[in-house]
């Protein structure tokens, strides 16, 4: 099974037993969220035990989901995707990361009044591109990411949320490929 596949499994099992439920609620206990999104990120490479920051840029983007409420906690599916400014340039020739898509699953758990903390765990890809003077080419590369974060109430509709993710793409030619990323936004609940 590759990863595209365990990561759509992961999501679609996350949110199948509380569909039912939630269509019995008499309140839906569904929300759809859309979120405004900015970052800090350094995408790495490794290998022989040293690590090589590829460069730390701003990232920005939104991601969109949905939440089945499950009293106490939420569950759901989601995805995102994310710009980024990462360049390493030397001599003329670069790499670039020109954005990450991922897609997966959320639980949340609620902490207080408005407050909630929350796991995340999928399939990522990222597109990387490396260019001399004249030519440019690009590649993806797929792997896993997770997350931690937390959201906070703002008004009745909207919140605040921050996160620190990882995401690991094995191998790319012969080196292996990460993602760190630290984000913060703003969400709103429909």
């Amino acid at each position: 099974m590759n990863v595209k596949m365990l990561a759509a499994a992961a999501a679609l099992a996350t949110c199948v037993p509380f569909v039912a439920q939630a269509q019995d609620d008499a309140r839906g206990g569904i929300s759809f969220r859309g979120e405004a999104r900015i970052g800090y990120e350094t995408p790495t490479v490794s290998g022989d035990g040293d690590v090589y920051k590829i460069g730390s840029a701003v990232s920005y983007g939104g991601e969109l989901g949905v939440d089945f409420d499950a009293g106490g906690f939420s569950v759901g599916p989601y995805v995102n995707y994310e710009f980024s400014n990462v360049e390493l340039c030397d001599g003329g020739v670069c790499l670039s990361e020109k954005g990450n898509l991922s897609a997966g699953g959320r639980v949340g758990f609620a902490v207080g009044q408005g407050s909630q903390l929350f796991v995340k765990v999928g399939y990522a890809s990222i597109e990387m591109e490396g260019s001399v003077p004249g030519y440019s080419a690009s590649e993806s590369k797929s792997g896993i990411q997770g997350a931690i974060g937390a959201t906070f109430d703002v008004g009745p509709h909207v919140y605040a949320m921050v996160e620190a993710s990882y995401a690991d793409y094995g191998e790319f030619y012969d080196i292996n490929l990460q993602r760190r990323q630290v984000a913060a936004g703003v969400g709103f609940r429909f």
